[in-house]
This record gives structure tokens, sequence and C-alpha cells, in this order.
């Protein structure tokens, strides 16, 4: 968004400079005497599908375009039929508004967030034409269900949240319909009630989804009040000018060779193979907490010593616990990437602008400050090339899977502030491909692990390790980077159990 303001401002910006330079008068500096002009043209309704496809496209849609690389991949899991739903997302979050919960004023703010954004009357072709497209419609109608919970103790009503959730998540959208979408409410009492979504993951993602949250209830407000919202300015940039910017990529020589030389120089990242349980194990998802709040302040003053970001201290973690499980010494993991366009008011458009990458990393940082700052700058090189799409790096490394390790940052601070949402309250269930994932919520790192290349009792192991970065980062930030560094539960291990030589003598 920064880098779109910029851009109609002129000046020749990238999300790279907003990196390197992280204050005003050092963004100022860099960007001084720049101004070229923002270059900003839309993509035209229709205008990223051949004309002898334009004339097979049935009548009521206001635009059609392909599906990126990665919506395809999550479609091609979805529809897998494994029995593991992946991609398609449930989620509720408590609404303690103090009020008697309105259900008309619900399905109109469902019916409103539809007709304000194209993602939410958008459909899925997968056959029909001579690559699958998205279809946006110039109408749609959202299924809005109500539950009323009232007089259901504590325990009741989180068995009733919790079956709501295992029956939203088996039930599958029909992908040539919009929209992919399902709103649903369970009433808890005349002060309190449960706000459920449930999507498929191809038409949004995190930061989309918690201002689908916020959108939904302030409308929801407006009309439960008597009240008209205000009103809806739709941004020049569109989902479309996304995949205008991924096709561009595909295109693009410089991206193609920046990750060619890194599937050629870096390893891919694998756990030891004996951390699982084994393929024809019985399967368990399960998630591990890594608290981090006693020392969060300094870790947050170590990201502003180095000017860098928090970012990329949770990041160098991730990478320095890697680092202890390969022997690799120049080694690649996937981390998740935003590719929206830079342009003004992009942040309010719903979209899945994901992108799973690469991220390359050595051993050579000798320091904990050191190893932050090589993160991070590297990180900044990446954002240059983030939008060619993770299954075209695939192609350039021989058609082989890349990771099966993620990890992604999150912070969507438009959530942030007081209001009705208690964020404490929050349930859902959703599924990927991915043995082990690594995602921050505030004051802590959540593992989530698959027990057949994961099993618990490994997965708890990798935590401390995750923990005893962070104490070592904290405690010491110019303290070795490249040293051994254990778990309290393995390092009790080695000085109570394995250090007990004790024996008699005769």
């Amino acid at each position: 968004a920064l880098v779109g303001a910029l851009r109609a401002e002129g000046f020749e910006a990238g999300v790279r400079d907003v990196f390197q330079h992280r204050t005003v008068a050092g963004l100022a500096a860099a960007l001084g005497g720049t101004e070229t002009g923002s270059g900003f043209t839309p993509a035209a309704p229709f205008s990223l599908i051949a004309a002898p496809v334009r004339e097979t496209l049935p009548a009521g849609l206001v635009d059609a375009y392909p599906l990126s690389s990665v919506q395809l991949g999550m479609l091609v899991e979805l529809l897998a039929d494994d029995g593991l739903n992946k991609y398609h997302n449930t989620s509720t979050f408590r609404i303690a508004d103090g009020r008697p919960f309105d259900a008309d004023a619900l399905r109109r703010a469902g019916q409103t967030i539809v007709e304000r954004h194209e993602m939410l009357r958008t459909s899925i072709a997968f056959e029909d034409y001579e690559l699958p497209l998205q279809l946006v419609h110039e109408s749609a109608e959202i299924p809005v269900t109500v539950h009323d919970l009232r007089g259901q103790d504590a325990e009741q009503l989180a068995a009733s949240r919790t079956a709501h959730i295992a029956r939203e998540r088996n039930e599958l959208f029909d992908l040539s319909r919009p929209p992919l979408l399902r709103i649903s409410a369970l009433i808890e009492s005349d002060e309190a009630w449960h706000l459920g979504f449930t999507h498929c993951h191809a038409i949004t993602e995190g930061w989309s989804q918690q201002s689908l949250l916020l959108e939904v209830l302030g409308l929801y407000r407006s009309y439960a009040n008597g009240e008209e919202p205000e009103r809806h300015e739709r941004p020049a940039v569109r989902y479309a000018d996304f995949i205008a910017a991924e096709l561009e990529a595909l295109e693009s020589d410089d991206d193609r060779g920046y990750w060619q030389r890194i599937v050629d120089h870096h390893a891919m990242t694998v756990l030891p193979p004996d951390w699982g349980d084994g393929p024809g194990a019985p399967r368990e998802d399960f998630k591990l907490s890594i608290d981090f709040r006693d020392i969060e302040p300094e870790l947050r003053a170590l990201a502003k010593s180095t000017g860098t970001s928090f970012k990329a201290v949770l990041l160098a973690t991730h990478l320095k616990v890697l680092s202890t499980v390969t022997n690799e010494p120049a080694f690649h993991t996937g981390v998740l990437y935003s590719a929206r366009p830079e342009q003004p008011g992009v942040e309010r458009v719903y979209g899945m602008y994901l992108n799973t990458l690469p991220f390359a990393h050595d051993r050579s940082a000798r320091t904990w400050r050191e190893l932050i700052q090589q993160v991070f700058d590297r990180e900044a090189e990446v954002y240059s090339h983030r939008r060619y799409p993770l299954p075209a790096v695939q192609r350039l490394a021989g058609g082989q899977r890349l990771f099966d390790i993620m990890y992604r940052y999150q912070d969507f601070n438009q959530a942030l502030g007081d209001g009705p949402v208690d964020w404490e309250a929050g349930a859902g269930d959703s599924s990927n491909e991915f043995t082990l994932s690594i995602a921050n919520v505030p004051g802590r790192l959540v593992l989530r692990a698959v027990s057949t290349g994961l099993n618990r009792a490994n997965a708890e192991r990798l935590a401390g390790m995750y923990r005893a970065v962070l104490e070592a980062m904290a405690g010491d930030p110019d303290g070795d980077a490249n040293a051994a560094l254990l778990s309290t539960t393995e390092l009790t291990q080695v000085l109570e159990d394995w250090n007990d030589t004790e024996v008699e003598w005769v």
C-alpha cells in the first residue's frame, strides 16, 4: 500500500526500497529525485484471455481470467479426494457486542459484501475452456445460516461449535457456483454470538479474511442500528491485475534466472526420515505452541538494533533450527510471501495473493546479529522476484517437490485494537500438504505437523529447539550463531541422565 501511494505520487519505488530504508527520512533520501509517474494501467475486463475464448463465455459475466498458479495448485489439492479437504477452511469468531443478535442485519451485510467484491462473485471453470478460468459474475447470493444455541452451558456451547466446524469442513463447495464463501451465526446469548466463515482458500488469504471479518461486522453494525453504510469506493486495482503481474513474471528472464540459481545451489531441507511414524501409520494432525512473550521485548529490541524487522528475527530462528536437522551447508525451505500489486487501495481487494517460495540459507553468519541481518537482506532480495510462481520454480528444479516445510509470518494489523471480536475465543479448522509448518501469532510460534512425517515426540523436541534459539538471541545478540543449542528437555537428559556415570568399585 505504501509503495502504491509513492508510485501514485510519481516516485519510482519498490517493496525492496521500503524494506531497506525503514525510516521516513531514509526512504525520502533514497527516493529523492526519482519522480517518474505511476505508469499503472489496470487490466481491462476479459483482456487476459484469448478472443476465441471470450466468445464462448456465458452471459452475466463482468470479467474472466486465468487462475494463478498457486490457486490452481490449491484446487488440485482440494479435489484430490483424499478425505482431508485441503484448502477448504472454516473459522468462527466470538462477537461480544452486548446486544441481541440481528439475523436480518447479518444477511444484508453478507449480500452487501458480495456486491462489493469481485472475488466473492467468482466461480471456477476447470474443464470448459482451453485452460482453467475464474469467472466473475454480475451477481451472486450468499448463504447465511443461523443456529440458536441459547440455553446451552459452556461445555455444550463448545461441543456445538466444534460440531458446526466439522460439518462445515465436510461440505465442499460447487466450484462452478459463486460465492465460494458461506456465513453462519451461532447465537450464544442475548449479549454474544459467534460469526462463522467457510471459504475455499483459493479465493482469499489471511489478510483478506481478517479484512472480510471486520468489513462484515461494520456492515452488520450499521444495518442493526437502522443505518445505511458509508458509500463503498472501489479501488482502480483489481485481482485481475495480480494475475497480469504473474503472467508478466513468467516471461521475465531476470526472475527465472534468480530462481534457477537458488534451486541449483541450495539443497531441499528434509527432516530426518526416522522422525515420523511413516506413511503407513495412522495420520495425526496436531499443533504445538512455543511461547516467547516473556522475552519478546528483548527480541523486538534486537530487531530494532539491527535495523531489520521482527519477522527477520523469527525467520532467522526458524532457519537456525533447520540447520540443526540438515547436514547441507546451503539449503532452502519454503517461506510464504504476499505478491499483491503495489497500487493504492490494493489492501482492500480480496483475493489469493500468496506464493510460497524457496528461501536460500547458508551457515556463514557468525553471530545472531549477523544471521538476522543476512536473513533480512535476503528477504529484501526475494521481494523483487516474489511473483514468479512456485510451480514454475519447481519446473526449473526438474519438476521435483521443493519443500515439505513451510514458514509464514502473520501480522494482520487491521485486526488490532478494541472492538467486539473476542480474539482469544476464535476457532477453526483447515489442512494443507506440508509435513511441518511454522507460523506466528501474538506472543508465540505455532508448530503444525503431520505425524507420518514428524511425530509428536520429535515435534516436541523441535519446539524445544525453537525456544532455545529464541532465548540465545534474546540473551546475547552477539553470541555464536553456529553453536549447537539443546532444548531444556535435551539439556536435562545430558546433565542428569547421560551424566549419571557413578559405578561401584570393588
